[in-house]
């Protein structure tokens, strides 16, 4: 039966002027006379271009001023699709390749009268302006006495908090991806392919529209503890647990949790491993709220963890050095659920939570995403937690 694409929310105009209205608060706070953004996410959290790649010889720029319009730089190639697809009303487009069109980025700036005060750049924590050095040098010359700071405390602080229509985004994705968890645990058969099971789960999500998407997976005791890993030729057996942890984009917004099956059905000490993890994961989400420290939430996932009754041959999680993380238009982005992170939890935060360890009989981690609310949280990853029985010859 052919699967209808899924009808996708998205962000609406409007939502781009508000976010511009909050950043210039931002903006105002720390002094700026505008933001000079590269290439990546927050050009599109800001423009509304939709996940403009990282091209070195294609890049794009967005001047956002503390006054009048924003300005949307691009190669010419770029040039339609930026007037069809971004919010940007200014778009202008150079035609070099692979040399930044610092001219063009100055008179913007002078024109919006940003060139009197500093100028916010993505220059520190998980940010990168996205140029070769001696473009990027280039650029800071021509600027001249004009002096550069980091905002990248300022992008967190909006990032970080989804608006509803972000959320939905992100519920929307979780659902897409819960169906075709269903779907390739329920078709998957003795004797596949690695490569054959992570393309049941692949088709399903192309079938349904989704944009982006990622797939790491495990299957027997050589790999139950690289729970990066993609998948291989190796056909599976009875008895071996395979753990899935996978992704997808719904208008540039990631799902990200995992799931498993065992072939033949989960032994005892399967099924009693996975509810123990399943145990952890399920406390700790029952602490998400707002004002609560994701250090807290941190504490206790790693002394749970370092309680299990059973031999484990890595704690994935701990060797992570986190057992969560933001989710957005990152896979994953800030915060670290970690005990060295002190970030307060806020109404509208997605994260993950996922302590997980491995055993010589499974990878055992049931990761959830959760959205913040104000009472409390709303698990958005509605997929069985349980192992599902995947069948035998």
């Amino acid at each position: 039966m052919a699967l209808e694409k899924t009808s996708q929310p998205g962000i609406p105009a409007k939502e781009y002027v508000e976010r511009l209205r909050k950043l210039r608060v931002l903006m105002k706070e720390q002094g700026l006379a505008a933001l000079l953004l590269g290439t990546g996410v927050n050009l599109a959290y800001f423009s509304g271009y939709p996940s403009p790649s990282r091209s070195g010889s294609r890049p794009f720029f967005l001047v956002l001023p503390l006054e009048g319009e924003a300005v949307f730089i691009v190669q010419t190639g770029r040039r339609e699709e930026a007037l069809r697809f971004s919010a940007c009303k200014d778009v202008r487009d150079y035609s070099e390749l692979s040399k930044i069109p610092v001219q063009m980025i100055i008179d913007a700036l002078r024109e919006r009268g940003a060139l009197r005060g500093p100028i916010g750049m993505e220059l520190g924590i998980e940010q990168s302006f996205d140029l070769p050095y001696l473009e990027f040098q280039r650029l800071r010359s021509a600027l001249g006495s004009t002096r550069l700071e980091d905002a990248s405390q300022m992008l967190w602080k909006l990032r970080m908090t989804k608006s509803q229509n972000e959320a939905a985004c992100i519920r929307c994705a979780c659902q897409v991806l819960a169906g075709a968890y269903i779907q390739t645990f329920t078709q998957a058969r003795e004797g596949m392919t690695e490569h054959d099971i992570a393309l049941l789960l692949l088709s399903r999500l192309d079938a349904a529209g989704i944009g982006d998407r990622f797939l790491a997976l495990t299957s027997d005791a050589s790999s139950y503890d690289l729970p990066s890993k993609p998948a291989g030729a190796r056909a599976v057996c009875t008895g071996d647990m395979v753990w899935i942890d996978a992704g997808s984009t719904i208008g540039g917004y990631w799902s990200d949790f995992s799931r498993a099956g065992v072939v033949g059905g989960p032994s005892p000490q399967q099924a009693s491993a996975q509810a123990a993890i399943h145990q952890i994961t399920w406390e700790a989400v029952s602490l998400v709220r707002p004002g609560i420290s994701v250090s807290e939430v941190a504490r206790f996932c790693n002394r749970k963890v370092a309680e299990l009754p059973f031999a484990i041959t890595q704690d994935i999680s701990g060797r992570a050095g986190r057992c969560g993380h933001g989710l957005g238009l990152n896979l994953t982005e800030l915060p670290h659920i970690s005990e060295t992170d002190q970030t307060i939890l806020e109404a509208g935060m997605v994260i993950t939570i996922e302590p997980g360890v491995a055993t010589a009989y499974g990878t055992f981690h049931v990761e959830e995403n959760v959205l913040v609310t104000s009472t409390g949280c709303e698990v958005l990853s509605e997929a069985s937690r349980q192992l599902w029985s995947i069948a035998g010859k």
